[in-house]
């Protein structure tokens, strides 16, 4: 039977809950579902009863499709993991037979290895959102996390209540020491005059790290609106986005940045390719080693006009379309900030700032040479070991013990590459950064 199966395949802690698709063999759902035989079929109602005790807590689920008609909602330190991963372990919100998102989680909780579908939520006077997940840790208790799981056709929308209320975050809203890592998010969406991300949006120290994020779309903006941040909205200086693959965001009819930094948050180490836009300083923050390429409208911008600097060290932004191709910049003589663009490729230099004026700008060592990619008509974007971006970055103190976008050294010949990428020189040995 089924239920054996699943005993035989997990090595499963004290304090463990079981959930199993309604009609399992072998199965009478009994309170609070301890094993396998008891198995619960509803995944809010086994949650709810590992909840009734704050310790830490696992609850397994096994394959199948999950249709609910609310939110799970997680507020201790519970683990709710798939058996088999997410291909095979479907939650679905189940729009339009409902309108709630998938997962509230407000803990230091822990979602790993589901696919999030169909979620909908609506901003009713209050700005905020995450279509198929609310995750949002607690400083200085633990760390909330989403990981190995696909977010994938989830909406959060403000139009029923419209105004300036902000719908933020189709896929995923997380906040306050939220980690999410080696995820799917794709092809969700926020809707409404005012909308942000219509993938991830991340404020307060929140975390998103090895992970896809693709096909994403804002609906709304216009006269009077806002939509920005197709793919990721970044909020926070304490907001870092590092070593994912950011493509194919946006729709053609409503343009915008694949991602946006605002409040001096950072993206580094990632690919950032075949969006509507590139990447959108919103005043400050920091691009570092990033790939920026294909994307139909212009690669990089950088609004100056708030009192601070924004960063772009060790990048690749090349072959951008649209009129101001790879790079532009907002500049009066009102504006107050700043922006530093260092050891970077982007063509032409030409299109960079004079060091003087508003905004007042520093420029070192930027070349504008074709990088080489090694295959840029199948979207091979790692550099030939002849490029002139091998070698010729700025090394910085993160990059200690870390690794590129393919997961090997960083900092391999003594200076780190331009890019996503290090090159690895035919013949050489080389570790994997694990």
């Amino acid at each position: 039977m089924i239920a054996v199966g699943l005993l035989l395949t997990v090595n499963c802690p004290a304090l463990t809950h079981y959930v199993v698709t309604n009609g399992t063999p072998g199965v009478t759902s009994t309170a609070p579902y301890t094993n396998w035989e008891t198995a619960g079929t509803n995944i809010i109602d086994v949650v709810n009863a590992a909840m009734t005790n704050t310790a830490a807590r696992t609850v397994w689920v096994s394959n199948g499709t999950y249709y609910l008609t609310n939110q799970v909602r997680i507020t201790n330190a519970l683990t709710l993991q798939s058996v088999n991963g997410r291909n095979l372990t479907i939650v679905d919100g189940n729009y339009p037979n409902v309108t709630n998102r998938c997962f509230y989680i407000n803990a230091a909780a822990t979602l790993d290895g589901f696919t999030v579908s169909n979620g909908f939520v609506f901003c009713n006077g209050v700005s905020g959102g995450g279509g198929g997940i609310y995750v949002k840790g607690i400083y200085g208790v633990g760390n909330a996390r989403i990981q190995n799981c696909r977010i994938v056709d989830n909406t959060v929308s403000n139009f029923m209540t419209g105004g300036w209320i902000a719908a933020q975050g189709g896929g995923i809203w997380q906040y306050s020491d939220a980690i999410v890592s080696n995820c799917d998010i794709i092809a969700n969406k926020a809707i409404g005059l005012v909308c942000y991300a219509g993938g991830t949006y991340l404020s307060d120290r929140a975390t998103i790290i090895n992970s896809v994020i693709e096909s994403n779309i804002l609906v709304g903006g216009g006269a009077g609106g806002e939509a920005i941040g197709l793919g990721v909205y970044a909020n926070s200086d304490s907001v870092v986005v590092n070593s994912c693959r950011i493509s194919e965001n946006g729709d053609g009819i409503n343009g915008s940045y694949s991602v946006t930094l605002y409040n001096g948050s950072s993206v580094r180490n990632s690919l950032v390719c075949n969006n509507y836009g590139g990447i959108y300083i919103q005043g400050w923050g920091k691009v570092q080693n990033c790939t920026i390429a294909s994307n139909r409208a212009t690669g990089l911008k950088i609004d100056s006009a708030y009192p601070s600097t924004a960063c772009v060290e060790n990048v690749v932004c090349y072959l951008n379309s649209g009129s101001k191709s790879n790079f532009s910049y907002s500049a009066s003589s009102s504006y107050t900030g700043s922006f530093s663009i260092v050891n970077s490729c982007i063509a032409p230099t030409s299109s960079l700032p004079i060091a003087a004026g508003r905004p007042l700008v520093y420029l070192s060592n930027n070349i504008e040479f074709d990088p080489q990619f090694v295959d840029k008509d199948t979207g091979n974007w790692r550099l030939n070991a002849s490029s002139p971006c091998v070698n010729t970055g700025t090394n910085q103190s993160w990059m200690m013990n870390a690794v590129d976008l393919d997961n090997k050294i960083r900092i391999r010949y003594g200076t780190a590459d331009m890019g996503a990428y290090e090159t690895i020189y035919e013949g050489t040995i080389y570790r994997m950064g694990f």
